[in-house]
């Protein structure tokens, strides 16, 4: 094993593929960092395995995951989140501790994300990679792939992995469902459930949002999510492109809607714009400043007296609700007051805030 050195280059010059062969070719131990356009992937790699993957893209992150792929509920993921804050311990670490998730479901998960890293860094032409001599993050469970498996696995599927970005443009990619769409056929060999991507794309959710609902498995709902609109099932959105040319104007745009007290237009100006770079810092200030601004607005609203929901109809997807939010109107009894609903539900309040309030405008429950 080398002692870990520094090097950085360029992807034009040097492959990640061939970074990643090298490295492991001279058992290099050392984080190695692949970035461009902003988004920033990480592999660590210890005498010829990678052991760890990570994102600056939140929807790649493992707290999402977790909580996107119904292993760990979002309060759970909270109460975790707070406890590495006030120990250190990572969050793995923290999940095993509470019993939250099993040492084999977080491997899976780590070992998904490290092959998922590779299979998308060797498709990039350009962009930075960076080795740079230091202490590997302490994760508290890691996964061991070799470099050279990963490599196997990246080139085969290399060449669908470009068609298939040529065909969805971006991970924030959004689709809707043409009216005369039919629900596509599961098979046998799926790797993951196409009947449930094709709903959750119809529902707004963005290619790598459904990736997390599948513990990340990009390549194969990319997959899925290609074939879907190239078959005529889904259809990529492409009209938010045409009237902005970048999230920071969306945002500033948001900004200004706030400012003329439309907190409800602000808010869904901001919740694109975090769709579309999620990974942007204004971005994210805005959406976090927005929803803040909105949510005391609808808690003024909803909570200045006792108020018991009552449902009015069943609700669908067809009324382009989420799944959160159907399954919020599922709670819906006629016992329970709004307040108590709020705070049991599996979501943060103010999403659950937000959510009765869509879930009253469309006519699925009464608020009293």
């Amino acid at each position: 094993m080398l002692k870990a050195m520094s090097l950085r280059g360029s992807l034009s010059t040097m492959s990640a593929e061939d970074v990643l062969d090298w490295m492991a070719r001279r058992k290099v131990s050392a984080p190695v960092t692949f970035e461009r356009r902003g988004l920033a992937r990480s592999l660590v790699i210890e005498d010829g395995q990678i052991v760890w993957a990570s994102s600056n893209r939140r929807d790649e992150q493992l707290g999402v995951i977790l909580v996107k792929s119904g292993i760990v509920a979002e309060r759970a993921l909270a109460d975790s989140l707070e406890a590495r804050a006030e120990t250190g311990v990572p969050l793995g670490k923290v999940l095993l501790m509470s019993g939250l998730i099993t040492e084999a479901d977080l491997v899976d998960i780590l070992a998904t994300k490290i092959r998922e890293t590779v299979s998308d860094v060797i498709t990039w032409n350009d962009g930075q990679f960076d080795v740079v001599p230091r202490t590997s993050p302490a994760t508290g469970v890691i996964a061991h792939l070799a470099v050279d498996v990963c490599l196997t696995v990246a080139r085969r599927r290399a060449e669908r992995m470009t068609e298939i970005m040529g065909i969805l443009s971006a991970d924030d990619a959004t689709f809707f469902v043409p009216p005369s769409a039919m629900p596509p056929t599961p098979s046998d060999r799926d790797v993951v459930d196409v009947a449930k991507v094709w709903l959750l794309a119809g529902e707004r959710h963005a290619a790598a949002d459904v990736a997390s609902a599948f513990r990340g498995e990009r390549f194969a709902v990319y997959d899925k999510l290609a074939a879907l609109v190239t078959d005529g099932r889904l259809v990529v959105d492409r009209r938010q492109k045409e009237r902005t040319n970048s999230a920071v104007e969306l945002a500033a745009g948001a900004r200004g809607r706030l400012r003329q007290g439309d907190r409800a237009g602000a808010l869904a100006m901001a919740t694109q714009a975090l769709h579309q770079d999620p990974s942007d810092p204004e971005v994210r200030r805005t959406f976090a400043q927005i929803e803040r601004a909105r949510v005391a607005e609808v808690a003024k609203q909803l909570l200045a007296r006792h108020r018991v929901p009552r449902k009015l109809r069943e609700a669908t997807s067809e009324l382009g609700l989420s799944a959160a939010e159907v399954e919020l109107a599922s709670r819906v009894d006629g016992r329970w007051d709004l307040l108590s609903i709020v705070k049991s539900a599996n979501i943060r309040e103010a999403e659950a805030l937000l959510a009765f309030a869509h879930l009253a405008e469309v006519g699925v429950v009464e608020l009293g």
